[in-house]
């Protein structure tokens, strides 16, 4: 009669390696699969058998398969450190030949699969736009079958870069050129090469994105047509700096008087008012008669505002140009 510690002796077929692995159940619920057996099969097919979790529970026994026995799984990972918006590789190995299951890298972060096949050796390229640390796994399993081994962990980090913004001249007028320009660096380091976008809250761009140069430096010219205060943001890979332009209208207005001919008893003048610079939506010139009292042209919403006028007989008469601001 055999001992009462034994309860059964399971025959299990290992059909991809074609070899009969025997489990002992024990009363304890425990198992161990004879390695013996294992070795013998892979020193004949060079393939080792299916490892499986067998347990038993009042009377039911319940198999798990669980990896393949003796193979390891390894994921490497090129460069584990780079920054924001570069490519890092992922290496994923079987020590052995992985015939009848698929390898799949996974991002443990995200819950996203980022590659799988079926060959002993996988790889794919990684890249965030955002900084951060990502972790990753290969698994190993079946095609649409959930994962049965798996590899240590690997993880990569991708590091912020910094970038800064300037504005100048600030203030301007309405319609003057103002440089925009800045510096992306990593570390204290300009890094070449790095698309910079950029917004405006108004007012016109000459581009919206750009590139930096071999010190990580790059500009761009902004203007607007209204005077105001715009805020400009430059933004690389999740990281953003703003800085303020202020535009401003005319400041000041000549006024300029040449006689329409300079023959004898001519009394006609052509009067020029010219603003320093376009005006704001709400600036006009006017030029005013001050002997009279009478306003003689204008308001006029344009930088230059020209008018002829006649002056009476022996007349003396006196003409100033307003920069009117409503």
């Amino acid at each position: 009669m055999p001992p009462r510690l034994l309860i059964m002796i399971a025959v299990m077929t290992m059909s991809f390696a074609g070899i009969a692995a025997y489990w002992v159940l024990g009363a304890n619920g425990l198992s161990q699969v004879t390695q013996e057996l294992d070795q013998a099969g892979y020193m004949l097919w060079g393939k080792h058998g299916t490892a499986y979790t067998v347990s038993v529970n009042e009377g039911n026994v319940n198999v798990i398969e669980t990896g393949v026995i003796g193979m390891t799984l390894t994921l490497t990972g090129t460069p584990t450190e780079v920054l924001a918006g570069q490519s890092a590789t992922l290496t994923g190995n079987a020590s052995e030949s992985t015939n009848g299951y698929e390898l799949g890298i996974y991002d443990e972060t995200t819950g996203q699969w980022i590659t799988g096949g079926s060959g002993q050796s996988i790889s794919a390229t990684v890249s965030q736009q955002t900084p951060g640390t990502h972790t990753y796994v290969l698994y190993l399993g079946t095609s649409g079958g959930a994962p049965i081994q798996s590899s240590p962990p690997v993880q990569i980090t991708w590091e912020s870069f910094q970038v800064s913004i300037q504005a100048s001249p600030s203030p301007a007028n309405i319609g003057q050129t103002i440089t925009v320009s800045g510096q992306v660096t990593a570390n204290g380091s300009g890094v070449a090469n790095i698309p910079v976008s950029l917004q405006a809250s108004g007012g016109n761009l000459a581009a919206a994105n750009v590139t930096t140069n071999a010190q990580g430096q790059w500009s761009t010219t902004f203007s607007a047509t209204t005077a105001g205060t715009y805020t400009i943001t430059a933004s690389v890979y999740g990281q953003s700096s703003t800085t303020t332009a202020q535009v401003q209208g005319a400041t000041s207005v000549t006024l300029t008087a040449t006689p329409v001919s300079t023959a004898p008893g001519n009394t006609s003048v052509t009067l020029t008012a010219q603003a320093n610079a376009p005006l704001a939506s709400n600036q006009t010139l006017s030029i005013v008669d001050v002997t009279t009292g009478q306003t003689i042209a204008g308001p006029s919403n344009q930088q230059t505002l020209t008018t002829t006028y006649t002056l009476s007989q022996g007349a003396t008469n006196q003409f100033v140009a307003y920069l009117n601001t409503n």
